[in-house]
């Protein structure tokens, strides 16, 4: 019998996703939006969630992604399954499907891996986005970031989206939230650090999201949490209303990550009208100007040093003690939250990215 590909058949678009991540997570969010959105336009596509520990494949792994490549002509592969696979990208390339891979972070971005492990990933990673068709990141400061990492000649942006939400109202003592996973790329130790320096103030804070894989740091969380008095509470994931709720009480979100392509919870935060702090040369910077940096609106909260402790210590004394400063980025977060994009826009950017 004759073995066929799917360029022998009808045209299929699809999305290969990882099926084994642990928690809710911004880049399957942002995944499952833009394909609501194309289907909303008419514009099916397949969505098929892999197994595997990627993007660190056993080769059953591999194979399972072979032949879901095989069974499409137009394939957009999630980056933390397709920068791991070049040699899977060529051979689909080489049997006729279009190939594009969506990269949400660079694979070395997350840490945590040794030099010769980091120095793997990326020539993989190099490899891979050099042999795809397309190359989509999600946003441009990720865009830019990509170009110059790994010499590409092309990669397209596609920022995501977002939902207006009812404007938050607050706490009394304010309250922050950390919301991500407890992992090291998140950072929520050096928060923990910054809080215990301001416990002479009145606030309370919530860490929101699911632990890592790395049981040693989430539990050093945990310790560093117990020794200050009660204030922040470690709750997991939350999704629905349980997060909406989290929401409609908090005065700013805090997003000390140490490498961000973006930070979609930034604009979550302001399509409820919260200001956020987040750290300086990251993507999230993006995400907290948005369109205010072209039409000249303040920023709705600030950028702190990722590296400094000290500096966010700083930055949370002066917005707790600075009755005017919260007011201002409360005003600024609302005025942003009138002019954020919507997920057709983040579609339409896709779309337009990969030809469809």
């Amino acid at each position: 019998m004759t073995s066929t590909s799917a360029a022998d058949q009808g045209p299929s678009r699809a999305l290969l996703v990882p099926g084994d991540l642990a928690g809710p997570s911004g880049g399957n969010h942002y995944n499952d939006r833009v394909v609501h959105e194309l289907a909303a336009r008419g514009l099916a596509v397949t969505v098929e969630r892999l197994p595997g520990a990627w993007p660190r494949p056993a080769d059953e792994d591999r194979s399972a992604l072979r032949a879901a490549l095989r069974r499409h002509t137009d394939v957009v592969v999630d980056g933390i399954i397709g920068s791991a696979a070049p040699e899977e990208l060529a051979w689909a390339r080489g049997h006729g499907v279009r190939v594009a891979v969506l990269v949400h972070l660079p694979l070395t971005a997350e840490g945590g891996t040794s030099s010769p492990e980091r120095q793997r990933l990326e020539a993989a990673e190099t490899a891979a986005l050099q042999a795809a068709d397309t190359v989509v990141a999600t946003s441009g400061w990720a865009r830019d970031d990509l170009l110059l990492r790994y010499d590409l000649p092309e990669v397209h942006s596609a920022p995501p989206g977002a939902d207006v939400a009812p404007p938050a109202v607050g706490s009394t003592p304010p309250h922050l939230l950390f919301l991500g996973s407890i992992t090291p790329r998140k950072n929520p130790l050096l928060l923990l650090d910054a809080l215990s320096t301001v416990l002479d103030r009145s606030w309370t804070a919530s860490l929101v999201g699911p632990a890592g894989p790395d049981e040693g740091y989430a539990e050093a969380v945990r310790t560093r949490t117990d020794a200050l008095d009660g204030r922040v509470r470690v709750l997991g994931p939350r999704s629905g209303e349980d997060l909406e709720v989290l929401w409609r009480a908090t005065d700013l979100l805090v997003l000390p990550s140490s490498a961000e392509t973006y930070g979609m919870v930034v604009t979550e935060a302001l399509a409820h009208g919260v200001p956020a702090l987040v750290t300086a040369r990251t993507g999230a910077v993006e995400a907290l100007d948005g369109s205010g940096e072209r039409d000249g609106l303040p920023r709705p909260g600030a950028t702190v040093d990722g590296t400094d402790p000290h500096a966010w210590s700083a930055a949370l004394a002066r917005w707790l003690d600075d009755g005017d400063r919260r007011s201002a980025w409360q005003r600024a977060a609302l005025a942003h939250r009138d002019r954020l994009r919507g997920w057709a826009t983040t579609a339409t950017d896709v779309t337009q990215a990969l030809g469809w």
